[in-house]
């Protein structure tokens, strides 16, 4: 019976070899594929070693990923190509074939003489664009003749062997990117939530357990349901009834802790999907807020204290208003300025709202506040007032983009009129019982901080009766929405005010704050809401006394 070690280069069956290959290597993968490839690569071929390594272009060397020579492996097997046979491989990447009498072309070769090489045969090993990954090498110490079905072969096991090293390499970068975003996720303030398709958590950080309490142990394989409030079931429902079309979400929520503690978090939410489109996880960053709410809340009770605290005891008035922020604090304003020296027989109130809500609107509602009180309590018409309130106003900020909307009005209860000037505000209502009508108190104005030398104009209206109410709101209330997506509306509004006119202004007030929450069923508003209610009541004494 006939072995390889008995047959030359020229003698062998190119399928024998081809199956003799393929069934060393059909198993293995990664490592443990190249030292299988080179082994029996060079017991198909009967050569004395074979090899296959990857190309080190900084340092221009080969490092072996597996070296048979002589019945055995070797490692840690790194050779400088330069002076090698090697060396064409890789410079001019094309298959090098010497057959015979190799010690003659590298005469200097330490290593072909220490294995008495006489003949070498090797290929380069490319990825997809043609850049160089390395070479695959068999080495004897007979003559190689050049067969051409032997080259095939070799070539054919060449790209094998490359395939493998870019998958390897593909992976290794795969893992090295992993590791990264693991640290950074590890090692990150904020916690982390890995979830499913089902929002089953199936990865936290530390910081997520610090926030909490729980372990990891504790919280792997639950639902974040089960450590968050309300707004988290709102904003991730399962059957994606809500924000189904979306793929990025905030929201405030808060977390229960181990011990029972309620803690205030920011939510930053990402549904994940793969290539195609579909849904293969969810992903969540959770920011502790306990020391920003601490600093909003008293910031909050700053703004608050800035607000009338009670209504005015204005006779011929019954005056009833409220604000909510969305936030902590907000850019909604309201103001009674009774108190001011030009008071006089006439009753002024105002009502602001500065775009956005925040830190950054309750401040430019706080700046407005003082230019507003600084030039009424100067006197003169309330046209004039907004005017040059309007001057400062814009001088400060012009640059920033923002603007503030404003409705201006000034009663006068014994006469049973009134002016206002309308600043880009939405127009207050009069509503009259004994007619069923509403009237809406509208007027050109431009908002304040648009333009600076924006002249105002009053509007006058006369003949108020007892019974009317004028009703002066923010955008907050009627553009408020619920979890359907459907807008509080403008109707709904009126709808209120004319089922329960026959109330107080209070009662008023409230039965509209009431129907709100009901609305929203405790989704959290996206707006300041703000409203004064007055409902002209019994013409009052002359000369009686107002009280604030």
């Amino acid at each position: 019976m006939t072995t390889y070690n008995q047959l030359t280069f020229h003698d062998l069956d190119e399928d024998a070899v081809v199956r003799a290959i393929l069934e060393g290597t059909a198993t293995e993968t990664g490592a443990r594929f190249f030292a299988a490839l080179v082994e029996n690569l060079s017991m198909a071929l009967n050569t004395h070693s074979a090899w296959v390594t990857e190309y080190i272009e900084k340092s221009r060397q080969l490092r072996a990923l597996a070296f048979w020579a002589d019945g055995e492996m070797i490692t840690d097997f790194v050779i400088d190509i330069d002076g090698t046979p090697c060396e064409a491989v890789i410079d001019n990447a094309r298959l090098v074939h010497y057959p015979d009498n190799i010690l003659e072309f590298f005469p200097r070769n330490s290593s072909l003489k220490k294995y008495q090489a006489v003949s070498y045969m090797g290929v380069p090993l490319l990825d997809s664009k043609g850049r160089i990954l390395g070479n695959l090498a068999v080495m004897d110490t007979r003559p190689m003749p050049e067969e051409l079905h032997s080259l095939a072969i070799f070539k054919i096991f060449a790209a094998r062997a490359s395939a493998e090293l870019q998958r390897i390499r593909a992976e290794q970068e795969i893992q090295k990117r992993e590791e990264k975003y693991r640290r950074i996720v590890e090692t990150a303030g904020e916690g982390f939530l890995l979830m499913d398709q089902n929002f089953i958590i199936n990865d936290v950080n530390a910081a997520f357990c610090k926030l909490c309490g729980f372990s990891r142990s504790e919280i792997i394989g639950k639902a974040p349901f089960d450590f968050l409030n309300q707004n988290f079931k709102a904003y991730f429902l399962p059957d994606g009834r809500k924000n189904s079309g979306e793929h990025y979400r905030r929201f405030e929520d808060t977390v229960v802790s181990k011990d029972g503690r309620h803690i205030p978090i920011f939510v930053h939410g990402s549904t994940l999907r793969d290539d195609r489109g579909s849904v293969i996880g969810n992903m969540a960053f959770i920011t502790d807020m306990t020391e920003h709410k601490k600093s909003l809340a008293l910031a909050g009770e700053i703004q608050n204290s800035l607000l009338p605290q009670t209504s005015p005891q204005i006779p011929g008035l019954d005056i009833a208003a409220k604000n909510i922020s969305c936030d902590e604090i907000g850019g909604d304003y309201f103001d009674f300025l009774s108190d001011l020296p030009c008071a006089n027989s006439h009753f002024d109130v105002v009502v602001g709202d500065v775009t956005g809500h925040g830190v950054d609107a309750a401040l430019l509602m706080t700046t407005a506040r003082a230019f507003l009180r600084m030039r009424a309590s100067q006197c003169g018409l309330i046209s004039q007032i907004i005017t040059e309130m309007n001057r400062h106003f814009t001088l400060d900020i012009l640059d920033t983009g923002r603007f503030m909307t404003l409705f201006y009005m000034s009663i006068d209860p014994e006469n049973r009129n009134l002016q206002w000037i309308r600043a880009g505000h939405d127009p207050a209502i009069l509503y009259k019982p004994d007619e069923d009508i509403f009237e809406e108190l509208k007027g050109e104005g431009l908002a304040l901080g648009v333009d600076e030398k924006f002249l105002y104009e009053e509007n006058l209206k006369t003949g108020l009766a007892p019974g009317q109410i004028i009703a002066i709101g923010t955008d907050g209330i009627w553009e408020t929405f619920n979890q359907q997506g459907e807008m509080f509306g403008k109707h709904r509004f009126r709808e209120i005010i004319r089922e329960h006119a026959h109330l107080s202004a209070k009662e008023i007030l409230s039965a509209v704050y009431e129907a709100l929450d009901a609305f929203t069923a405790g989704l959290k508003k996206d707006d300041d809401v703000t409203l004064v209610v007055i409902k002209m009541c019994a013409p009052p004494m002359t000369g009686e006394n107002w009280q604030i």
